[in-house]
């Protein structure tokens, strides 16, 4: 009876999965370059999660801007999470994915990887201005923040 080769039966073995890979680096973010990757990776590891920014954060917050804006129709009406937690809060609402990369784009330092992720956050901004609305009232709610994104009119319907 033929045997099967050492090859093939390690190609069978399933092995868990590293959160990071065989080598450690960081999971990438579409269009950032390698080297800014590292970098927000290299920050975010820096600091307790309770100082607002833990690993992967920036690469969720992307997720929930480019998603937003994936929606069709326009005007778009961001939307609170029910449940409001932290991390919903993180993944789904539009105005604190963009105070977290205000965050990360804070606290790098001020190289080229500052300036690539400045660069596709304006582009996201562009757009995400562009699809929505301003709510002229914003200034009479005080539970809105500081940046121009959190004075956009939000959808008010309840959402289960």
């Amino acid at each position: 009876m033929p045997r099967k080769r050492p090859g093939a039966l390690r190609a069978q073995i399933t092995r868990p999965r590293r959160m990071y890979g065989s080598i450690g680096a960081p999971p990438q973010i579409d269009r950032l370059s390698g080297r800014t990757v590292s970098a927000i990776h290299a920050e975010e590891s820096r600091r307790p999660r309770d100082e607002g920014l833990g690993l992967g954060d920036t690469r969720i917050a992307l997720k929930c801007l480019r998603t937003f804006l994936a929606r069709p129709g326009s005007p778009l009406y961001p939307r609170r999470t029910v449940c409001g937690c932290d991390d919903c809060e993180r993944g789904e609402n539009v105005a604190v994915a963009r105070d977290l990369l205000a965050l990360v784009l804070s606290r790098l330092p001020p190289h080229r990887a500052r300036r690539e992720l400045a660069a596709l956050v304006a582009e996201l901004d562009e757009e995400l201005r562009r699809r929505t609305l301003p709510d002229p009232f914003a200034y009479r709610q005080t539970w809105r923040g500081g940046g121009w994104w959190h004075g956009l009119i939000y959808d008010e319907t309840c959402h289960l």
